[in-house]
């Protein structure tokens, strides 16, 4: 990527979030953002402020994202990732726009001069020792780069330092005072400035650049306040400078601009860094037009998996799959136990599709996907009390709206569908859903425990079909249920259900003698059915 020279454009703020000033959509669905853990993906990006993650969620779910801003975020992130030393630069760069914005509100806020003299200095200060990008790679940072740079050499930027040395340099107060007739002073009818290096600066311009307006005003009150003089001599000086500094101030709010976005990208940066220090494999997908329709993805990971309460379980305990799809066969049906994956490795799918067509890291060895034009999901519903309806209601009602919005080009991530209904119905209305999303040709992750349904499903009907199924195994000393969390072709034989259910504790004996043991501990005993 070549270096940006466009003065005009180094003049202004660089929109790093989108730089080619593309249009938000409209979302298709939102169903998605909860479904495939989003919040909980933002969680682990250690944003500074809420509106940082307000913008990252914007990003990822409603912004256009055309080729061109897609290799942009691609090299943006690329320079943050792979390089220690930028991103310790972008970080010194959030910090002091922290501090800018802060002051800028509350001198907004409140007028108040010693706020307002100790942002022109914070101001300058990042401006004057700016963080090196010098080994940036990408328009990005090379905008940023620039950016700080002209508003070094700016006209404003000269002014700003020349009024800080007047203030610096204020020696005293020329007054012109009336006196009452017990001679106490009661007007200031001319003052004049003085400046003499010998004669300190007075103290109520030198409060700490980590003290408010509101500790300023109570450490005075607590003084006493203020006397008569004392308030007519803070108003002259806030007559003489407020206005001088609320003009820089609307400057300096285009720099503190750039908060939010530089927040957002060093907080995606380390979350992308500490997954591949918990030995998460990353990468930046390649992106191919939406006509092509496959996605074909490397050992792929889920980082939102946690292992108990270590929210950072290592990486490496995440089982790896791949993910293959293609425009012939995109119609994924996936058997297999409960817990043993099957969900886990559909959300993983559709993360890494959100991720990787925003222009961000995909948690994966490779990766290659076609965009979509949008996102549907479903996971098992509870009954909508509101609106009196079931589960299975709900189900249907959703299944129409995906039906009704699905194109060929979107990607639909279904969890068990039809299971509020007796066994055979639920089968019978899952083959007419399937037979629906075959006919329409979008990308479909689909799971369930209707393992006859699968193996009815012979290749020469559905040739768009692909059976997957989650590995387990019994041991064979203890005789329980070890789960392998590896997807592979095929289609389970059951989903040992009665396996699981011993191993909590809850086969028939088990059950029963729970009942007794309660009964005797508690004294109705002789209350049981036996």
């Amino acid at each position: 990527m070549t270096k940006v020279s466009d003065q005009d454009s180094e003049r202004r703020a660089p929109d790093l979030i989108n730089p080619f000033q593309l249009t938000a959509t409209e979302l298709t669905d939102t169903a998605f953002i909860d479904d495939l853990g989003v919040t909980r993906l933002l969680d682990q990006m250690p944003f500074s402020s809420p509106t940082s993650r307000t913008v990252a969620l914007q990003m990822l779910v409603e912004l256009s994202c055309d080729p061109a801003t897609l290799e942009y975020r691609q090299q943006l992130l690329a320079d943050l990732v792979e390089s220690d030393s930028l991103r310790a630069a972008l970080h010194q760069l959030l910090r002091g726009l922290l501090v800018i914005n802060r002051q800028s509100n509350e001198f907004g806020w409140g007028s108040d001069l010693p706020t307002g003299l100790s942002l022109l200095r914070n101001y300058c200060q990042l401006l004057r020792e700016p963080p090196d990008f010098s080994t940036a790679q990408s328009a990005g940072l090379q905008q940023l780069a620039g950016f700080l740079t002209a508003q070094a050499e700016s006209t404003l930027f000269s002014e700003i330092e020349s009024f800080i040395d007047q203030i610096s340099n204020l020696g005293g107060l020329q007054l012109r005072v009336t006196v009452d007739e017990k001679g106490v002073p009661a007007e200031i009818s001319t003052l004049k400035l003085m400046g003499d290096e010998a004669v300190q600066t007075p103290g109520f311009l030198t409060w700490g650049d980590d003290e408010s307006p509101l500790h300023r005003r109570q450490a005075l009150r607590d003084q006493g306040g203020l006397n008569h003089l004392g308030q007519q001599l803070q108003n002259f000086l806030s007559r003489e400078f407020v206005a001088v500094i609320y003009r820089f101030n609307q400057a300096i709010t285009e720099l503190a601009g750039l908060l939010s976005a530089v927040d957002v990208y060093w907080a995606m940066a380390s979350c992308f860094d500490s997954w591949r220090q918990r030995g998460i494999e990353i990468c930046l997908p390649e992106i191919l037009p939406m006509e092509q329709r496959l996605a074909q993805v490397i050992a792929a990971r889920n980082p939102l998996i946690e292992s108990g309460d270590d929210k950072s379980a290592a990486g490496s305990e995440i089982i790896a799959n791949d993910l293959n799809r293609s425009g012939e066969q995109n119609l994924l049906l996936i058997t297999g136990a409960n817990n043993g994956g099957k969900t886990t490795y559909i959300k993983t799918a559709g993360l890494i599709q959100l991720l990787g067509q925003k222009g961000l890291y995909v948690p994966a060895r490779h990766a290659r996907l076609s965009e979509v034009d949008a996102i549907f999901s479903h996971f098992v519903a509870p009954d909508d009390i509101g609106r009196g309806e079931g589960r299975y209601r709900n189900e249907l009602r959703r299944m129409r709206t995906i039906l009704e919005r699905a194109t060929p080009y979107s990607l639909v991530i279904l969890d068990e569908p039809c299971g509020g209904t007796d066994h055979r119905e639920g089968q019978r209305q899952s083959r007419i859903i399937l037979s629906a999303f075959h006919l329409l040709g979008a990308a479909t992750f689909f799971t369930t425990h209707m393992h006859e349904m699968a193996r009815a499903m012979s290749a020469d009907q559905w040739p768009g079909v692909q059976l997957l199924q989650v590995l387990t195994e019994m041991d064979s000393d203890s005789g329980e249920l070890k789960y392998l969390y590896r997807i592979t072709p095929g289609i389970a034989q059951r989903s040992h259900g009665e396996q699981i259910a011993a191993q909590l504790g809850l086969g028939e004996q088990e059950v029963l003698q729970v009942i007794r043991d309660q009964a005797a501990e508690r004294g109705y005993r002789g209350l049981l059915r036996e």
